[in-house]
This record gives C-alpha cells, sequence and structure tokens, in this order.
C-alpha cells in the first residue's frame, strides 16, 4: 500500500474517531433485522420529514439512523417519538457530515445495505411501485453490484417558489411539479477517487442553468457496507463501489416555500462547502428576482411518476432487471 493511501486511511480513522465524540445518543430506535438501513442528517426539516419517513418506510426500509444538527424547529423532539428511527444529535460543523457517515455506517450498518440520503431527497427506481427495497437489493446481490448510481433531479414548481403550499405530510406526488431535461446534464471526468467504477458524474441541470453554480447531480443512495466502502465529495462519490446498469433518481424537493429561509439561514452559517459558496448564489438569485424566484421555462418538462422518467431517460433498467421484475412480481402499491 503506497504511502498516500496510507494517509488518506490515517486520516479518515482519525475523523472517525472525531465523529464519535461529536455524537450523542438521543433515542434508541427499534428496527426491523437484516432489512436496509436509512442514514440522514437533517436540520430543521421538520415541513419535510413526515413525507421523508413514509416514503422509505412504504419502499420497505427496516429503521433510520439520523443525526440532527443542532435544530431549532421540534425535529428532534419529533424523530424521539418515531420508534423507528435511531437518533444522534450533534453541535458540531456541518462539514463533519462525511465522517459522522463513516462513523454511523460502521457502527450500524456493517454487512448490511444502506440507503443515505438528504431529507428532501425520495428514492425512485425502475418499477419502485411494487418492487420494495429489499428485493431491489436481491437483485443488485445476485448480479454482482454492492452499489446504485442515483441522478439527483431537482423538482420545482410552475410559479414562484414563495407561492409552493407544501402541507406537512402530504405527498408530494400529487402536486404539480416540474424539472429540467436529461439533456440538461453534462458527463463530466471522475477526480475525487482512485478506485475502479464509474469514470464519470452528472453535473449541470436545473441550479446550472438557474444559480450559475456547477452542481454535481451524481449520488450514490443505496450500498452494501463492507470494507473499503466510504462515500466521499458530499456523497457524490462512493469509493470501493461495484455499480449496477440500473439507475435510479433521487427526486430533490428542496424548492417549497421555506426555501428562501433556509438559504438565509445557511448563508449565515456558512457551514456547506466553500464557506456555503453554492448558498450565497442562491441569496444573490432570490435578491434579484423582483417577481419571485421561478425556475420553469420553455425547456422544461412536467414531472409525472416514474414511468415519466425512464421515457426521459433519466431511469434505466438492464435486462437483467426486466427479468428480475417478472420473475418476483411485486406487489403494487
Amino acid at each position: 500500500m503506497d504511502i498516500k493511501r496510507l494517509r488518506t486511511l490515517w486520516k479518515r480513522w482519525l475523523a472517525r474517531q472525531k465523529a464519535g465524540a461529536d455524537l450523542r445518543l438521543l433515542s434508541r430506535g427499534v428496527g426491523c433485522p437484516g432489512g436496509p438501513l436509512v442514514f440522514s442528517v437533517v436540520r430543521n426539516e421538520m415541513l419535510r420529514l413526515p413525507r421523508f419517513l413514509a416514503h422509505y418506510r412504504t419502499l420497505g426500509a427496516a429503521g433510520f439512523v439520523m443525526v440532527d444538527n443542532n435544530s431549532t424547529d421540534g425535529t428532534p423532539d419529533f424523530l424521539r417519538q418515531q420508534r423507528d428511527v435511531c437518533l444522534y444529535g450533534t453541535d458540531s460543523h456541518f462539514l463533519g457530515k462525511e465522517s459522522w457517515f463513516d462513523f454511523l455506517l460502521r457502527k450500524h450498518g456493517k454487512a448490511r445495505w444502506c440507503v443515505v440520503v438528504d431529507a428532501d431527497e425520495l428514492l425512485v427506481y425502475a418499477d419502485s411501485d411494487r418492487v420494495m427495497l429489499p428485493e431491489l437489493c436481491r437483485y443488485l446481490q445476485q448480479t454482482g453490484c454492492n452499489a446504485l448510481h442515483a441522478i439527483l433531479l431537482d423538482l420545482y414548481p410552475e410559479g414562484a417558489v414563495s407561492d409552493v403550499n407544501y402541507v406537512t405530510g402530504s405527498d408530494y406526488f400529487e402536486m404539480e411539479w416540474f424539472h429540467d431535461p436529461l439533456s440538461s446534464l453534462e458527463k463530466a471526468p471522475r477526480h475525487f477517487s482512485r478506485d475502479a467504477g464509474l469514470d464519470f458524474r452528472f453535473e449541470g441541470g436545473t441550479r446550472k442553468r438557474v444559480f450559475g453554480v456547477t452542481a454535481c447531480c451524481s449520488k450514490f443512495p443505496l450500498f452494501r457496507q463492507g470494507a473499503g466502502i466510504f462515500l466521499t465529495d458530499g456523497q457524490h462519490y462512493l469509493e470501493a463501489g461495484r455499480f449496477s446498469e440500473l439507475r435510479a433518481v433521487l427526486c430533490h424537493f428542496k424548492y417549497l416555500q421555506d426555501f428562501a429561509l433556509h438559504v438565509r439561514e445557511e448563508v449565515v452559517r456558512g457551514q456547506h462547502w466553500g464557506g456555503a459558496v453554492e448558498y450565497r448564489a442562491y441569496a444573490e438569485t432570490l435578491d434579484r428576482a423582483e417577481t419571485g424566484l421561478r425556475f420553469r421555462d420553455q425547456n422544461s418538462v412536467k414531472f409525472s411518476g416514474g414511468s415519466q422518467l425512464e421515457e426521459c431517460g433519466f431511469l434505466t433498467r438492464p435486462d437483467s432487471y426486466e427479468k428480475f421484475v417478472s420473475l418476483t412480481g411485486g406487489v403494487k402499491r
């Protein structure tokens, strides 16, 4: 093993020790043994959390391991009441999130399938209305894969973001949403990992068009935790991943009525990458939007479900998955 690799492993070990000291257990959840666990770090997400939990419970998640990062909106009290949520808390800097995940994945997710997502991200894959997460994990394992690649897809309203009237706990998918076409994404060279795997990542999309930021739109929300597995680049790459040809989508519900409030808070906190440079770009665009921030343009596509995402090319399914679904049948939900 080369010296550079040894240094990387040493730094990660130190970061993991610090993460263990940063995190304090707030409540022990009672999840189901063996099934996939959902991991998430949250801050002031009460608007989204009830639907987030419902979505992954419906998909068959065995339980949740969550970190509250200094919320002030009642998030920790709500999560303590959820029987299937193991809750940790921390006041430490948000950029420690990568190490928090590493520590908790090793503690709770060893040799298990793990879903790592944000509270505004809902996983959708081909036939996810009838193929539950445990079945999807079985397919991945049968095909020699340990990870799933997903496109982070920004969904936005037809009118101004400030006019969105999302009701906590209601189904996002019963509302009207739009997204940019697949052609708005570019394949950029991978530059953040030495391991074999995908040699590209998707960039661009809605945030580049509206805010002028170079946003990475590749994420790796589902993988089997094991030796060498490590999420890096803010969850935008997974080291030691053997990626399936099946590709999923993370429907990104960032642009609700609280968007401007979150932006102002994060600019002040400065705890995202680059001193919250992306959030500063959001704030500048919000300041220029005299009639309210609007995303829809002549190229926007109306969202109508998983089948439509597959027709647009966001979701992909190899023949082996088609055969798997036909044999297992699944359960229509």
